[in-house]
């Protein structure tokens, strides 16, 4: 009589497990943000109207940077242009920005709207803006 010998499902599972096992994929790279065409990951600073520079995020501090959303606090700097925008004084409100809708432009992962909240100010309304 033969003597018979059981493996343990377990253990072959555990050697197919490691024998069948696929190289790690690495994880999709962090969406970026165009500044004015510069792509960044957490820039200090985002100006928001590209063609004359009078509304920008400044002293931005990330507390998240997701795959969809990315959150930060900071400074709103707005220039009134009254009476003209070379004469204008520039006012600054404490912001909260949202960074979402997330798309793929020349390749690259990036960031197509910035919501800005005001915390405790009513003097300003919540804004939306489409970074460029």
């Amino acid at each position: 009589m033969r003597a018979s010998f059981a493996i343990p499902a377990i253990a072959v599972l555990a050697i197919g497990g490691l024998a069948l096992s696929s190289p790690a994929s690495a994880a999709p790279a962090a969406p970026k943000v165009s500044n004015c065409g510069e792509l960044s990951v957490k820039p200090t600073g985002l100006v928001l109207s590209c063609a004359d520079a009078n509304t920008a995020l400044e002293t931005l501090k990330w507390t998240s940077w997701g795959s969809s959303k990315a959150r930060a606090t900071g400074i709103f700097s707005e220039n009134d242009c009254s009476p003209t925008c070379v004469a204008g004084m520039f006012h600054r409100y404490k912001a909260v920005v949202t960074l979402s809708a997330p798309k793929t432009v020349k390749g690259t992962k990036v960031f197509t709207k910035a919501r800005v909240v005001f915390p405790g100010i009513t003097d300003q309304s919540n804004r939306t803006f489409t970074i460029e």
